[in-house]
C-alpha cells in the first residue's frame, strides 16, 4: 500500500486549477498565455508532487510541453524541511541510530536536491547537457528546452510522444527489443557515472517513456547527481575487480 501511494506522486496527483496555471505562466513569462502560445491545453497531461505538465504549441508551430510549478510549493517544502530538521537533530542527539547515521547530514543533502529541483532554470540547463551527452546513444533521447520560455517556476520543452514503460501490455513488450534498449540504457548510465560525472538521478516510471519509434525518452531532468573524479576511479576499480 505504501509503494502504491508513493507511486501516485510520480504523475497522478490532484492537479491545481487552470486559472492558477495561467496566472503563474503570465507572471513568470511577462506575457499573456494567448500571446506566448498559439494553443495551450487547459487539462494537464500529468500532475506530480512539485508541478504539472500541459501540452502547448508555440507561435511558430513547435510542439511543446509546459511544466508549471505548484502554487506556494516552495514555502510548503521549506516548512516541511524545518520540521524534519528538528526531528533529525533530536534523533542524532538521543538515539544510537542517529549517532550512527547522522540524519541531519542526510537531510541536508535532501534539502540541496529539492531546492535545485524547485528551480526550473537548472532543469533547463540539465536538459541541454544531457541531450548533448546522449548523442552517441541513438535510442535514448532528451527533449530540449525553449530557453526564452523557461524561468524558475515555468519550464517549456519539446513535446515527445510516448508511453510510460510500466504501462506497456505483455503483447507490446513481446514486440519490443527490450534487451537492446536495456543494454543501451545501461551503457548510457555507465557513461554518465564513469565518464561524464553527471547522472540522471530520478529514473522512475513517470520520467522514462517509450516513444512511438521504440526509443527511450528521459523527460524529467530536475534531479541529477555528480560523481567526483576520485569516486569515479573507485567505482571503476570496483567494477574491474
Amino acid at each position: 500500500p505504501y509503494l502504491e501511494a508513493l507511486s501516485r506522486l510520480q504523475d497522478d496527483v490532484e492537479p491545481f486549477s487552470f486559472k492558477e496555471v495561467e496566472e503563474i505562466v503570465t507572471a513568470e513569462l511577462g506575457v499573456r498565455l494567448s500571446k506566448a502560445f498559439s494553443h495551450f491545453e487547459a487539462q494537464p497531461m500529468a500532475a506530480a508532487s512539485l508541478g504539472q505538465v500541459h501540452r502547448a504549441e508555440m507561435r511558430d508551430g513547435r510542439q511543446v510541453v509546459v511544466k508549471v510549478q505548484r502554487p506556494n510549493i516552495r514555502e510548503t517544502v521549506v516548512k516541511d524541511l524545518e520540521i524534519m530538521q528538528g526531528i533529525a537533530e533530536f534523533l542524532d542527539s538521543h538515539t544510537e541510530a542517529g549517532r550512527r547515521y547522522d540524519f541531519a547530514l542526510i537531510l541536508g543533502e535532501l534539502r540541496k536536491s529539492l531546492m535545485r529541483e524547485l528551480d526550473y532554470r537548472q532543469e533547463a540547463r540539465n536538459l541541454v547537457t544531457f541531450n548533448r551527452n546522449f548523442r552517441q546513444f541513438p535510442r535514448i533521447i532528451v527533449p530540449l528546452p525553449v530557453e526564452d520560455y523557461c524561468t524558475q517556476r515555468v519550464l517549456t520543452m519539446d513535446y515527445i510522444e510516448g508511453r510510460k514503460i510500466t504501462s506497456l501490455s505483455p503483447l507490446a513488450l513481446m514486440d519490443l527489443d527490450g534487451y537492446g534498449l536495456a543494454e543501451e540504457f545501461f551503457r548510457a548510465y555507465l557513461r554518465q557515472i564513469l565518464v561524464d560525472g553527471n547522472f540522471h538521478a530520478d529514473p522512475h516510471p513517470g520520467n522514462v517513456f517509450l516513444t512511438e519509434d521504440d526509443r527511450i525518452a528521459l523527460i524529467d531532468l530536475g534531479m541529477t547527481g555528480r560523481v567526483t573524479p576520485q569516486a569515479q576511479e573507485n567505482i571503476l576499480q570496483l567494477l574491474l575487480a
